[in-house]
Parts: C-alpha cells; structure tokens; sequence
C-alpha cells in the first residue's frame, strides 16, 4: 500500500475534491484527515453492514456495490464517494451492506468521530441529514451575486398629476431635466410619459397644450417590486420592448429604471442585442449581430444566471430576431391581406433554448388565403425561414415550418389539424402532438392562437385515450441508466460516447409535464410554468413537482455548461455530455436526478397503465 496513502497533506488535498468535505477551511481538512484511517478490501469482501452505524468510508480507489439482505442491487459507489451514512434508494432509506466491487482502498472514519464532525460543522451535518430529493434541489442552486432593480435607481421619481395639462407637464420635464414622468390619479400609479410620447401623440398629431396629460399617457404601464433581480426587468423589457419601467415599493413608486440603466450596469446584456436587432433594416444588417451571440450565451452561463432565465432570454433573442425578420418581409410585401400569428413550437415555444437550436413555426390565419393572399404568406414564410436559417436557426429536419404549406393554413383547419390528432391517435399523430401543443403567438393577432389552444386543451382534458397514447410515447424516452444504475452512453455519430441530456433528461422531463398541464388544461407552454400551475391546479403534487422541477434545473445546468465550454473552445456545441467531463459529485447528483425522472415515469405508466 502506498505510504502517501497515510499522509495528512495528502489525505487534506483529496478530501478538498470531495462533497461536502469541500466547504472545509484548510485547518478543517487537515483536522478531519488526522481521524481516518486507510483499509484495503479485495474484491468480492463484505466491508460491513449499515446496521449498526459503522461511521463513514470515503473510496479512494476502486468501486464499492451497496446490497439490501437478500443482496439485491440498490446501489453502486467509486471514486471520491462516501457510504456507512444512511442512504436513500428511490426516496426511501434502507438498510445495506457493502461489498468490494474491485480492489477498494478507502479512509474509514469510526462512528463517533462521524457523529463528532456532523455536530461541529453546520453544512456537513445538513448533508448527511438530507433526503435525496433536498440534496438534488441544493445541487441546483447557484450562488451569485445579483444586482436588484432599486440599486439601479439615481434619484426620486418625478411624478405629476393626472389632471394636469401637456404643457406643464413639458414644464416640469424640462426643469427636472428628465426624459420621463410618472402619471399619478388618486396617488395611485395609472401611467407614464416619455419624450418620444410628446413628439408623437402631441407634437406630431397637432394636440392643444392644454390637454390634460392623462390623454396621452401610456396608461397602467407595467412595473417591477424593488426587489426585484435586474433579470427580471430585463425579461419584461424584451418581452415587451419596453424602454422604461417603473420600480414600486407595493404601490408607490421608487423610481424609473431604463433600459440604458440596464446596459451600463453589464457591458454585454440581451437587451442590448435586443434594442440593436429592431434597428436592423435588413438581413445583412441582422447578420452583423450574430457574432454576438455565443459570447453572450457563455457570459450568461459562466456567470451563473439563473437557469429557468437564461433559456428566456436566449428565446427572447431568437423571437426578437423573428419578429423584426416579419417586420422588414411586411414592409417589402405590403400590409398583410389576411390577419394572421406568427407561432412557435418546441423550445422557443417553452422559453428553452439553447446554444444549439432549430427553427419550428406556422402561420395561422384567420380564414382561408386565396389567389394573391397565398401568394403573399408563402412570400413572407419563404423570407423569415430563410432569414432565421442564415442567422444559425437551422431548417427544421421534419419541416415544421411556416413554408411548409399544411402549417400555414386557417384557424379552422388548424382545429380539424388537432381534432383529427386527437380523435384518431397514431404513432405519427401523437409526435405531432408533442411538438404542437408546445405552442406560442410571437407576431401577429395572438387572439387567434387563444381560441385555437382553448380548442385543442379541450379536446385533451376530455380524452383520456389520447392522453394514454401520449404517455405510452414520453415512457418510450427512458433516463440513461442501465443495470445497476450504470450511466448508458449513446453517440450522436459525429461525437464520441456521452449521456444525451436532451433526448433521454430533457424530452422525459417536459413530456411528463405535459401531459400533467393537459389534465389541467394549461395553456402555458414553459415548463416551469407548467409544473407551478399544474402543483396550484392540483394536477401534481407539491413533492413530484419539486422533484422534475430540481431534476429539469440540475440537467439543464450541466447541458449549458458543457456547450458554453464547447463554444469556449472553438467546438460546435451538442447535447452529448461525456462521463469523464462529470465529477464524482455531478455524476451522482446526475443519477440521482434520472432516478426521479425514473420514478415519475413508473407514476406516469401506472396512472395510465402503459405496460
């Protein structure tokens, strides 16, 4: 056995690479060094029961299987893992022994010297106390530090009364040296008003001086609590192309942020790109922001954003992008001759993109083309897939998109699409299902999309044997684990072996959530959303909710990780996520994770009873 084996720097610096023995200060590894002791233990030896509590083994070397009395499997341990602590299989503890799978060598530390270092070091003790699923949604969290909205604030809000007049408003504006005001009626907030109000609707149109302000005020704008993230302004601002946003205490107004507030805090921010593309006249000039863009997904990844908004913020780019590529087709083609929305599927849809994405969308019309009004929307479908495939959104390889014409059609016909999907289920029919009820308006006459989910959500609830035919498809995407608990490698044919993160984590996840919304009938596509409305519906329960949510989070971060260190390095980023890449503790938390995807789908089957 090798001497350093019983070195103290030596045992320190291991345990400086294991969790939860990382949070220690360096006088705390090395006290913690000092109390264990090596053993070696040839393949095919029982180490000991858990029953009594044996203390705590740390494997150094080798892999370690853990078996119930009637040996079966439960679980199996490597390197830099512990065991001897309670563990729990499946959301439940058991009882255990562990065998020396290979040849082990491990530091063994006696039972009281255990319970001494959980009761001196508040964060090991949590550790060893939790349950599965708490220690999976602690492995999600990610500390940063986030600038909130009122730290942006430089003065009081400027703020005028409802009642009084254009002019002495442009007064008051002028005084305070400010390009914006807060409308108040009844001390209660009830709008705002910019520069570019005043050129527009007074300047513009002719309006008397004397007009009272209310009739040219944005009225009811939206707002953000004080102590709110700055993401959270950011989100709305995209979302709405907001410029201005007023920040409330409850219902008094702090302030007024901006978008420029927003960009001189970070020097590269989506809202940046967002503002730039809707200057863009044309597809060349879109083109020169693109360079931008992986830069920015890595700052967003690396700097830790929260994992739920960095997919709507990379989404919002994308619709930003769809939107002004819609804008310049109508200004070349003339207004539209038939109303029209602009939608889209899949991850778009849900606010999930990622570095590496596709382009899934339709048109629906609010009554059948014909003549000049086909020619026209097969024009403007050509032009925006076109322009989004330049931009990097690929074509879709099973051509869900607007040019495709059976996904260009009226609102009626896209009811009879889903009536027919839902009435008579095929293998064909429930795939459709699951990209199109992941839907979402970007442009257009959203109304029509309101009325055209409001039909297909129905028809849903109501029929539980389509519902089964789109369970027994999510149960056909399994969690890569195989016998034993192994990790299952696949290879995308232009990569080598890894675990495919979206088609066997991502895909089970938002395919269980799915069907839960459709029991509810939610129209939300987002699946966090999905999960927090489904748990309010009673569709799910709180516990199994958390449980997809922490695992959706968990696999999420580890998928966006790996592509932004993939763009870092010059590669094209993929799903695929190599074993070696993972350590000890990522790859646990990773199995556990799929172990509650596992147990969801187990529900799902029985729910449905899908063999």
């Amino acid at each position: 056995m090798p001497s350093n084996y019983h070195d103290i720097n030596f045992i320190a610096e291991f345990l400086h690479t294991v969790h939860p023995f990382n949070a220690l200060d360096t006088e705390g590894l090395h006290k913690l060094a000092r109390t264990l002791q090596v053993a070696y233990y040839p393949q095919g030896k029982t180490i000991f029961s858990s029953k009594p509590p044996p203390g705590l083994a740390i494997i150094r070397k080798g892999a370690v299987r853990l078996v119930d009395e009637s040996h079966k499997f439960l679980d199996k341990r490597s390197e830099g893992e512990l065991f001897g602590h309670d563990i729990y299989f499946h959301g439940e503890m058991k009882d255990y022994i562990a065998e020396a799978e290979e040849d082990c060598l491990l530091w063994l530390m006696d039972v009281e010297e255990f319970k001494a270092l959980r009761a001196e070091n508040t964060l090991i003790g949590e550790y060893f106390s939790s349950h599965l699923k708490t220690r999976l949604s602690a492995a999600t969290e990610v500390k940063h530090s986030v600038t909130q909205v009122k730290d942006l604030l430089k003065r009081e809000p400027v703020m005028v009364e409802g009642r009084m007049s254009i002019q002495d408003v442009a007064r008051r504006m002028s005084a305070e040296r400010v390009s914006s005001v807060l409308v108040m009626c009844d001390d209660k907030l009830c709008g705002i008003v910019t520069d570019k109000d005043l050129r527009q609707r007074v300047l513009a149109v002719g309006l008397h001086p004397d007009t009272a302000i209310v009739e040219v005020m944005t009225a009811n704008p939206k707002s953000v609590e004080a102590d709110a993230d700055v993401d959270s302004a950011l989100l709305l601002m995209m979302r709405q192309n907001y410029h201005h946003l007023p920040v409330m205490d409850g219902n008094q107004p702090l302030g007024l942020v901006t978008a420029g507030d927003i960009l001189r805090a970070q020097s590269e921010h989506p809202l940046r790109i967002v503002r730039d593309i809707y200057k863009k006249n044309s597809i060349e000039e879109l083109l020169s922001l693109n360079h931008r863009l992986p830069f920015l997904f890595e700052r967003m990844v690396n700097l830790g954003r929260d994992i739920e908004q960095i997919g709507r913020m990379v989404t919002l780019v994308t619709d930003a992008f769809t939107i002004r590529l819609l804008q310049i087709a109508e200004q070349s083609l003339g207004p539209p001759p038939v109303p029209y929305a602009w939608i889209v599927f899949g991850s778009q849809a849900r606010e999930a993109q990622t570095a590496r994405t596709d382009q899934d969308n339709g048109i629906v019309l609010s009554r059948d083309a014909s003549g000049d009004e086909v020619t026209y929307f097969e024009k403007l479908s050509q032009s925006v897939c076109d322009g989004l495939d330049r931009l990097g959104y690929v074509y879709c390889p099973g051509e869900v998109m607007a040019i495709n014409v059976k996904w260009r059609v009226s609102l009626d016909k896209w009811k009879r699409h889903f009536d027919r999907w839902i009435d008579e289920p095929t293998p064909k029919s429930v795939m459709y299902s699951s990209i199109f009820f992941d839907i979402r308006c970007v442009h257009g006459d959203c109304e029509l999309v309101d009325e055209l989910q409001t039909h297909a959500i129905t028809r849903a609830r109501d029929n539980r044997i389509f519902r089964r035919f789109m369970a027994a498809n999510v149960l056909k995407h399994k969690p890569p684990l195989g016998f034993f608990r192994r990790f299952v490698q696949e290879s995308d044919g232009s990569h080598s072996e890894g675990l495919n993160l979206k088609h066997r984590g991502i895909v089970p996840i938002t395919g269980l959530v799915r069907i839960r919304a459709l029991e509810a009938g939610i129209k939300e596509a987002n699946t966090y959303r999905r999960i927090k409305l489904a748990t309010e519906s009673g569709a799910m329960n709180e516990n199994d909710a958390n449980s997809l949510r922490d695992a959706l989070r968990l696999i999420n971060r580890i998928r966006l990780n790996h592509q932004s260190a993939q763009m870092m390095a010059g590669e094209k980023p993929s799903n695929f996520v190599p074993i070696e890449d993972l350590s000890p503790l990522l790859r646990r938390n990773l199995k556990a994770a799929f172990m509650l995807v596992e147990e969801a789908q187990d529900a799902m089957a029985h729910r449905y009873q899908v063999l």
